[in-house]
């Protein structure tokens, strides 16, 4: 039949870009995933380090100054997690209402709630406002949720469109939410040869802007996580605790810039738990 290896081959090169763009949403889903696990680790270390800090006699009040700073700065990762916690036990539903409509709903709740705000937190914008940090149980669900899909949370849009970046991290239940129909059901049957080759190459000719998109996104994530995994050994206060005087005066030189170091590496990492790939 006339262009029926046209379209066979229009096929097979929609699902080869499909299969990349795929693997490619695979890797940032993991990378989210594993960064969002370390950024609540460094949140923790931080903590450790303000009440070793506070328990220090004579400790400077800049210090503990410049770590509640931080840990102010950190309120909307923190609330984020918290919601995670509060639906760990029963995955996100009627996201459809906050969200961009049903299928971005269905999308982020085929996520769960951990993977949906390693999204949140990975892609977002660098605040939200009050919206978030502001409400707790289901309101502050519901506001995450409206962050994640792109809804108007504040003029201008949502936290993050409902694009490329969310799609990846969505996987194949995203091609919904960008009208993008899967391969199979006999979506080109309908189709006449040439017309199906035609729809086939222009569907994978969006797929492959997004590729072009997602992928710089991606390094730019792994680069994310690799900075935040090789500085959060400095958080470490192991060794001050058990080796360091009691009292900040008693504190040699080399111990005091030791206390000075730890306190900028703290500064340095909330500046990377907040820092958002965009």
């Amino acid at each position: 039949m006339f262009y029926n290896n046209a379209k066979k081959e229009a096929i097979e090169l929609l699902k080869s870009t499909e299969a990349e763009y795929n693997r490619l949403g695979e890797s940032a889903n993991d990378y989210a995933l594993k960064l969002f696990e370390t950024r609540k680790s460094a949140v923790k270390a931080i903590d450790r380090v303000e009440a070793y800090i506070n328990s220090l006699a004579s400790s400077p009040k800049e210090f503990a100054k410049e770590i509640s700073n931080v840990k102010l700065s950190l309120s909307e990762f923190v609330q984020a997690v918290e919601i995670e916690k509060q639906n760990a036990s029963d995955n996100i539903k009627g996201a459809g209402m906050a969200g961009s409509g049903v299928a971005a709903g269905s999308a982020i709740a085929a996520l769960g709630p951990t993977a949906a705000m390693a999204v949140a937190t990975t892609f977002g914008t660098a605040s939200t406002g009050t919206a978030i940090a502001s409400l707790s149980g289901a309101a502050a669900t519901n506001a995450a949720l409206a962050w994640l899909g792109g809804g108007a949370l504040a003029a201008g849009g949502g936290g993050m469109s409902a694009g490329s970046a969310f799609l990846a991290m969505a996987g194949p239940v995203g091609w919904a939410v960008a009208g993008v129909a899967i391969l199979g059901g006999g979506f080109f049957a309908y189709y006449k040869n040439k017309k199906a080759a035609e729809k086939a190459n222009e569907i994978a000719q969006e797929i492959r802007k997004d590729i072009a998109k997602l992928t710089p996104k991606l390094a730019e994530l792994i680069r994310l996580y690799e900075n935040t995994e090789k500085l959060k050994p400095s958080l470490n206060i192991s060794l001050m605790v058990n080796t360091f005087p009691k009292d900040y005066l008693s504190f040699n030189e080399k111990q005091k810039k030791e206390l000075a170091s730890l306190v900028n590496n703290v500064k340095s990492m909330g500046e990377l738990i907040n820092k958002r790939v965009s």
